[in-house]
């Protein structure tokens, strides 16, 4: 029965088409023929002919109720929107994917807002355009999300804290809210899960490399001294990054900061001789006077807080200008694998050594990182210098497998490494093209070793004759 009237409207159907049809005209108001059959088509049930975008579709699926529904939009479209660049589609729904995924930063799980947190992320990378609204509209939601508020764990916070850093590098129009940014992300270093406070060290050195104008001489030495005490951390992820950015800080500091640590470095050796006379001192008198020695110099003996050196300490609280020489003695011992009590893999004690390495190497300026990609169409771009090369690295980590994709067809990736990559592959000769140019038949060959051979008939000739 229901097949039945489903056939008769059908027919009906396509009877009012067919009577559209006979009153087509070549007027105004006229009915293509084509569209005719495209409803009747439709009508007909042949739904092969039309195409339903699959970005709208995963964009509609992010409304649905269901989370585990929604999880799987947002992982499409993180897959999408990675392993291709797809500008037109981030512009024309660009309202409807920020406000998605605010919704999913606000209410989701753990998973939906690590998800939502990278999407956003791949979605300001492909707009590419300064947009301070948008920047506005996006801060508060990812700074609660990278604090830790929304308790979504340390996953939530690195995917926050990554797309928090791209949005300020992208979208701020300004350093002011640059430098605001790097201020949240510096107050993250000191709290949390180690994963967590790498991720934060990781996007404030990458939005150092982005600043116009240098850090106060006072900011850059505290940060210094900040990132040498997270080179004693147990995590070697937060090691590594502690180290890459204090790589970046030294290599961007101004003279003022250089000469100030370098008047440091002198107090401290003042200090150390001003300590073994009050050594002497102290052993001549013979007496318990080890308290009115702490008060007189104004701080603690050698032998307290486990035996660190005073040097060390200041250093690790901030308190002495930063001592560039105590940062390389660490990358140094780190290097070396030395003042690591952790039972550590060979994959791990090779990284970190070849890590600092190279750091020691660009700190001393004996070798400059360098970093060679090949491209789609055989060109390749070449990175050199210690903050280009962080920079890429921040990018390349968070891109994973579309970096190649984007490296290519990304208008922003152009601007900041400053290249402009082919856009197709070189002509390349055909077998016969090669058979006729390059074989040892071809006619130019032919020519030059006649050439060759006339040239050493004429030289044995003279020979020959005494010229």
């Amino acid at each position: 029965m229901g097949g039945r009237r489903r056939a008769q409207g059908v027919a009906a159907a396509a009877a009012s088409c067919l009577e559209l049809a006979s009153l087509a005209g070549d007027g105004p108001g006229s009915v293509s023929t084509a569209s005719v059959c495209s409803a009747f088509s439709y009508l007909d049930g042949d739904t092969e002919d039309i195409q339903v975008d699959e970005f709208e579709r995963r964009l509609d699926a992010l409304f649905e109720k269901r989370g585990a529904t929604r999880e799987k939009a947002l992982e499409s479209l993180a897959v999408m929107l990675r392993v291709d660049y797809r500008a037109d589609d981030c512009v024309s729904h660009n309202e409807t994917l920020t406000s998605r995924c605010l919704m999913a930063l606000k209410r989701g799980s753990a998973v939906e807002s690590s998800l939502a947190s990278q999407l956003l992320g791949l979605h300001i990378l492909t707009l590419g355009q300064p947009d301070e609204k948008l920047f506005q509209n996006l801060k508060p939601e990812l700074e609660r999300s990278a604090v830790g508020s929304t308790g979504g764990g340390a996953a939530v916070q690195m995917a926050a804290m990554d797309t928090l850093a791209l949005a300020a590098f992208v979208l701020g129009e300004d350093e002011t809210g640059t430098r605001a940014v790097m201020d949240r992300l510096r107050a993250l270093w000191g709290k949390g899960d180690a994963k967590a406070r790498a991720a934060a060290v990781r996007g404030w050195s990458f939005l150092l490399t982005s600043l116009d104008s240098q850090l106060r001489d006072d900011e850059a030495t505290a940060c210094l001294a900040a990132l040498a005490g997270l080179m004693d951390e147990r995590d070697l992820e937060l090691r590594t990054a502690a180290g890459e950015a204090a790589a970046v800080l030294r290599c961007s500091c101004s003279a003022g900061v250089l000469s100030s640590l370098a008047e440091g470095d002198d107090e401290d050796a003042e200090d150390e001789e001003g300590e073994e006379e009050a050594d002497l001192i102290y052993e001549n008198n013979g007496s318990g006077g080890g308290g009115d020695r702490t008060k007189a110099h104004g701080h603690m003996p050698a032998g307290a807080g486990g035996g660190c050196h005073a040097g060390r300490r200041r250093f690790e609280c901030g308190n002495g200008g930063g001592h560039m020489e105590e940062l390389v003695g660490k990358m140094q011992d780190l290097a070396l694998n030395k003042g690591d009590k952790l039972r550590r893999s060979r994959r791990e004690r090779a990284s970190q050594r070849s890590t600092f390495r190279g750091l020691l190497g660009a700190l001393s300026g004996e070798a400059v990182p360098e970093c060679r990609i090949k491209l789609q169409h055989g060109d390749s771009l070449t990175v050199e210098g210690v903050a280009a090369t962080h920079r890429l690295a921040f990018l390349r980590r968070f891109l994973a497998g579309g970096f190649q994709a984007h490296l290519q067809h990304n208008p922003l990736l152009h601007d900041v490494f400053g290249f402009q990559p082919r856009t197709g592959r070189p002509e390349r000769l055909t077998p016969t093209e090669k058979r006729l140019n390059r074989s040892c038949h071809s006619a130019e060959s032919k020519a030059r070793t006649a050439n060759r051979q006339w040239s050493r008939d004429a030289k044995a000739s003279r020979l020959e004759f005494g010229y």
